[in-house]
C-alpha cells in the first residue's frame, strides 16, 4: 500500500510515521512545506507548499498513493480569527485541492477535524450531533469538511479534540504547562472551557486502524476522561511532581482571547473504539506515556 501524508510535519504525522512503518509495509510519501528527516527505505519525502495547488498535485500524482491523510492545518485558533484568507486558504482550499486529487488517484482521504465545530453548549459531542461553529477556525474546519463529505469520493473525517504528546518541536497544552512550571513561570488556565485530551499515539493508532480496514465516514477520536483545562493544568503538575501553586485560575470572559471558544467542548468516542476495536487513554495513562517517551529521548 501507498500512503501519502499531508503535513508530515505535524505533531500527528510524527507520531503517526514511525508507526505506519512498524505496524505496517505500506510505503510513505512525506509532503511538508519544510524538509523532513527521515532515512528509509520505504519513505520519499517532498517539500511542497501546500497551497499551490500545481506543485501539490505534481507531486502527490507521481506518487500514486491508494490513501492520502491530510494531518496539515492552521489550528491556532486566534491566528485564524486574525487571519481568516490564510485559514481559510490552509483548512478549506487545501482539502478542495486534495479532493480534487484523490478523485484523480482514486484515492481513499483521511481527514483531521476538531470539536470546534460545534458550539460548546452541550459537550461532549457525537457523530449524530450538528455543527454549530463560533469561531473562524471551526468555522473554516467545518467547511473543509463539508468540501469532502460532498465530493463523492472514499473518505474518513476523524475530529479530535487537545491532541498531546512527547516534545515533538510543535508545542502542545501538556508541555507548554510543564516548561512553565519548571522555569517557576506563572499560568492562568481557563476553569470553564472543557474537552477530553487526545494521546497523540492514540490518535495515529485511530489513522492506522481506519486504512487497514478501509472504513469510511465521521469518526470521533477523544480521551477517556472530561475535565476542564485547569483540572487538567494541574493533574498535570501533580504528575510530573512540581507545584500547583503557580496554576492560576481565570474564566475564559476574564481572559478575553481573540476568537469564542466553546466551553463544553469534548467527543463521544464509542463509536470509534466499536468500529476501530480502540479504547483511549485516560489522563493518567497518557501522561505515564509522555514520560516514558521523554525519559527514552
Amino acid at each position: 500500500m501507498k500512503i501519502t501524508i499531508i503535513g508530515a510535519g505535524s505533531t500527528t504525522a510524527t507520531a503517526l510515521i514511525p508507526m505506519l512503518l512498524d505496524e505496517t509495509d505500506a510505503q510513505l510519501q512525506l509532503v511538508s512545506s519544510n524538509p523532513t528527516a527521515t532515512e528509509h527505505p520505504r519513505v520519499v519525502a517532498d517539500v511542497v507548499d501546500i497551497a499551490d495547488r500545481s506543485a501539490l498535485k505534481d507531486a502527490v500524482m507521481r506518487f500514486m498513493p491508494e490513501v492520502i491523510v491530510n494531518a496539515a492545518a492552521m489550528t491556532n485558533v486566534d491566528a485564524c480569527e486574525m487571519e481568516r484568507q490564510l485559514a481559510w486558504t490552509l483548512n478549506v482550499t487545501v482539502v478542495e485541492h486534495l479532493v480534487r486529487i484523490a478523485r484523480a488517484t482514486d484515492a481513499h482521504l483521511v481527514h483531521l477535524s476538531t470539536d470546534y465545530v460545534f458550539d460548546g453548549e452541550a459537550g461532549p459531542y457525537t457523530e449524530q450531533d450538528l455543527p454549530s461553529p463560533i469561531n473562524y477556525y471551526g468555522k473554516s474546519k467545518l467547511a473543509g469538511e463539508n468540501a469532502i463529505t460532498t465530493a463523492g469520493i472514499d473518505h474518513t473525517i476523524l475530529r479530535t479534540n487537545v491532541v498531546y504528546g512527547p516534545p515533538s518541536g510543535r508545542p502542545d497544552f501538556v508541555q507548554w504547562v510543564i516548561k512553565a512550571l519548571d522555569t517557576s513561570r506563572p499560568i492562568t488556565v481557563v476553569t470553564d472551557q472543557f474537552s477530553n485530551p487526545t494521546y497523540v499515539d492514540d490518535l495515529a493508532m485511530a489513522i492506522i486502524r481506519v486504512v487497514e480496514r478501509k472504513r469510511t465516514g465521521l469518526y470521533h477520536i477523544g480521551g477517556a476522561d472530561y475535565l476542564s483545562r485547569y483540572d487538567f493544568a494541574r493533574r498535570i503538575a501533580t504528575f510530573f511532581k512540581v507545584s500547583t501553586d503557580l496554576i492560576r485560575p481565570i474564566t475564559t470572559a476574564e481572559l478575553q482571547q481573540a476568537a469564542k471558544r466553546p466551553l463544553k467542548g469534548g467527543l463521544v468516542s464509542l463509536k470509534a473504539q466499536a468500529m476501530l476495536g480502540l479504547r483511549f487513554r485516560g489522563v493518567e495513562s497518557g501522561l505515564v506515556s509522555v514520560r516514558h517517551a521523554m525519559f527514552q529521548r
